[in-house]
């Protein structure tokens, strides 16, 4: 009775010092390996070599197993149990393993899928945008969403002179801008027209001449590439992160389909700006003014609403040509259309209606907001100068004001005729005022 009864205490004591005795070659053997290799601890989890030491554990332990039990139970059924520990270590390895590889497959196809739906919003929303600023912000948000992005910037290829000039950048914690630093990745892009990867190996950009060539040390990482439509290259696409490592070749396989649509985007709303705005004042062009102005003409007849035109025409602009050169009058003309963009509001639009005439347009605007308006740009107007040699540039401004529907509610004609009328009395009237028809 006492051997069986010892055979039942070994038999029940066994499973608990095999788990006591696994653990503790388990804590050993991990305090070896972090001893050993400290800086790799993360990177090592998986090893091959560390994994197969932990399984061969099993056997010198089923073997202080079979001395404990010797007596009681026969080796050969020790080896059988130890045999099948090994095989159960073995199949849970495996299933974890595979638990592992397709948690890494759903990770890679949710990565997929946002990525398409990025792809997605990106054709949906700016094919149809004729903004170049909205464009930018549109590609920027939709890229921040499948890339670590600490730098975005666009540059684009200046269609007179060819030269690549940026027009946006965004650095994560400040306030986007244009007026960055061309990098010369960039320029290699553009003249490669093919992308660029940088952050996977010094010694092929030490090859290209490339080393630090996206910028300061503090993005080791960047992707660059070519805006391009039909081989022509428009510009250049940049992202670039503080990680090491940040990219491989798949985002960038991904930034050159999405910078495939930005392209097309982006030479459209350019297309668009050279039909619309005058390239020197950056206002309206007259046509595509005065078909906006007969929007709202009919807009304001169907609902009864009101609003606003300005005629506005520089008193002694020949005299600044005359005295200073065309060029004078030409930086006169730019930094006036700038002026005058900075004093209207967003729903506002102006046109260069002559040399130096212009138009506004003030939807949902009555006498006093549009007096209000009026006054600010005279005093603007006469406020700016441009330096020269000599005495510094400058003029003033007569504006004519005509209202709808008080002057002119049977015609658009008859509102534009009222409103020139207005400035010409003006005019007469000692220059550098404003009247109301």
């Amino acid at each position: 009775a006492a051997p069986a009864a010892g055979g039942v205490r070994a038999a029940i004591l066994s499973p608990v010092l095999y788990l006591v005795l696994s653990g503790l070659a388990l804590g050993c053997a991990w305090l070896l390996r972090d001893r050993s290799a400290p800086a790799a601890a993360a990177g090592a989890a998986g090893s091959p070599i560390h994994t197969a030491f932990l399984e061969m554990l099993n056997i010198p332990l089923a073997w202080i197993l079979a001395s404990y039990l010797g007596p009681v139970v026969r080796p050969g059924s020790l080896l059988l149990l130890s045999s099948l520990i090994l095989l159960g270590a073995w199949g849970l390895r495996k299933l974890a393993q595979a638990r592992s590889e397709l948690q890494t497959a759903n990770d890679a196809l949710a990565a997929r899928v946002s990525e398409l739906a990025t792809l997605h919003s990106i054709g949906r929303e700016i094919v149809s945008s004729l903004d170049l600023q909205k464009v930018f912000i549109i590609v920027e948000r939709e890229c921040r969403k499948i890339l670590d992005i600490s730098r975005f910037s666009i540059s684009l290829t200046d269609p007179a002179s060819g030269v690549l000039e940026n027009v946006y950048q965004h650095t994560r914690g400040e306030s986007g801008g244009r007026g960055g630093k061309v990098r010369r990745v960039e320029k290699w892009v553009a003249a490669e027209k093919r992308g660029m990867r940088i952050g996977h190996g010094d010694d092929e950009l030490a090859r290209r001449g490339l080393r630090h060539a996206g910028g300061s040390g503090d993005f080791p990482s960047t992707l660059a590439v070519p805006l391009i439509v039909e081989e022509r290259v428009v510009g250049v696409l940049m992202v670039q992160s503080v990680l090491r490592e940040a990219y491989d070749e798949h985002h960038l396989a991904v930034l050159t389909t999405i910078a495939q649509q930005a392209a097309v985007a982006i030479e459209n709303a350019r297309n668009y700006r050279m039909a619309t705005v005058d390239s020197l004042t950056g206002v309206s062009l007259r046509d595509y003014f005065f078909q906006r102005v007969k929007e709202e003409h009919h807009r304001a007849s169907r609902y009864h609403s009101r609003f606003a035109l300005l005629m506005i025409d520089l008193d002694g602009f020949k005299e600044i040509n005359d005295s200073h050169g065309h060029q004078v009058g030409d930086r006169y003309l730019n930094l006036l259309g700038a002026e005058i963009r900075s004093h209207l509001r967003a729903a506002d639009l102006a046109c260069r209606y002559g040399g130096d005439e212009f138009c506004i347009l003030l939807p949902e605007t009555g006498f006093e907001g549009a007096h209000t308006i009026a006054e600010r740009l005279r005093s603007a107007i006469a406020r700016l100068t441009v330096p020269t040699e000599g005495a510094p540039a400058r003029t003033t401004a007569s504006i004519g004001m005509a209202m709808f529907p008080d002057h002119g509610a049977d015609s658009l004609a008859s509102l534009l005729k009222h409103a020139d009328q207005a400035l010409y009395r003006a005019k007469r009237q000692g220059k550098d005022q404003v009247l109301p028809f």
